[in-house]
């Protein structure tokens, strides 16, 4: 039947209004997407080897290994879901759409206090690293816990500026950090390994260092604390172009750079000293 119906004089009409979604800009690209993940990720050597090896002991390497080894399949894991919904949000966004909003809601702060602590924790390790310049950031508190909070005041003042301004500042750290652990890896090869290439299994099997299972376990668990920050790559895909093709570019080149820098600088790191002395001086 057809239906003649027409609005007829003083007939109001209702006109429901288009609801706006904001986007954010997609301005990434690969190079700013691995140093943002390598910012987070290849960061975690300097405090993490320390304490693996308080527990794993000569089995340091080991444990980064097998623990890197869980790294890489989380790590396609988050390319392929992040080519599937390329949104921000990462894992928060993945349990909302598998599960529901309540498995969502419940990711994201998960998230949140795992940012927490490790911006906590790599804020609290600069200062006794910058103390071999100053000694009074090694001695006074009030000095390391002022240098913690001044760095992530002015991070965090960064990333409010832009997240172009943000991408800039990590490759330039990135290029950095790579450059010294790489030469840190080639020098202790070449002074340490090569001329004595026994040292290493030395400091690995050596009485007493090795460690019981259950230590070597608490240490692949503590190892997987190297690997955070994973999570950073798939939150910014709704900021990068074509993300469904370059975060997981992104996230390759992460997995082969980290798997190689953690591995280079255990193995030389136990060169250089006894597991005694690595995980406490």
């Amino acid at each position: 039947m057809h239906n003649s119906w027409q609005p007829k004089p003083g007939d109001k009409i209702f006109r429901p209004r288009r609801i706006k979604r904001y986007h954010l800009r997609r301005i990434l690209g690969v190079p700013a997407l691995f140093s943002a993940g390598y910012g987070n990720v290849g960061s975690s050597i300097y405090y993490a080897l320390g304490i693996v090896a308080l527990v794993a002991m000569g089995a340091t390497p080991i444990a980064l290994g097998i623990a890197g080894i869980l790294f890489m399949f989380t790590a396609l894991t988050y390319a392929e879901g992040t080519a599937m919904l390329p949104e921000a949000g990462g894992s928060a966004t993945f349990a909302r759409h598998g599960f529901n909003d309540l498995a969502g809601f419940v990711a994201g702060w998960a998230l949140m206090l795992s940012y927490i602590v490790t911006i906590s924790i790599s804020a609290f390790t600069i200062p006794p690293y910058l103390g071999y310049f100053w000694e009074g950031l090694k001695i006074s508190p009030i000095a390391g816990t002022a240098t913690s909070m001044g760095i992530v005041i002015f991070l965090m003042t960064i990333n409010i500026i832009g997240v172009r301004e943000t991408s800039i500042l990590n490759i330039g750290a990135a290029i950095l950090d790579i450059i010294t652990q790489v030469s840190l890896v080639v020098i202790g090869v070449l002074l340490i390994l090569i001329p004595n290439p026994t040292i290493l299994v030395q400091h690995m099997f050596a009485p007493g260092n090795w460690p019981t299972p259950s230590n070597l376990i608490l240490g692949i668990a503590l190892a997987s604390i190297a690997y955070t920050g994973i999570e950073t790559m798939s939150q910014m895909a709704e900021e990068t172009k074509q993300p469904e093709k370059r975060v997981p570019k992104a996230l390759f080149m992460m997995i082969v750079t980290v798997l190689v820098i953690f591995a280079g600088i255990s193995l030389v790191s136990l060169s250089a000293m006894s597991p005694q002395e690595l995980a406490s001086e």
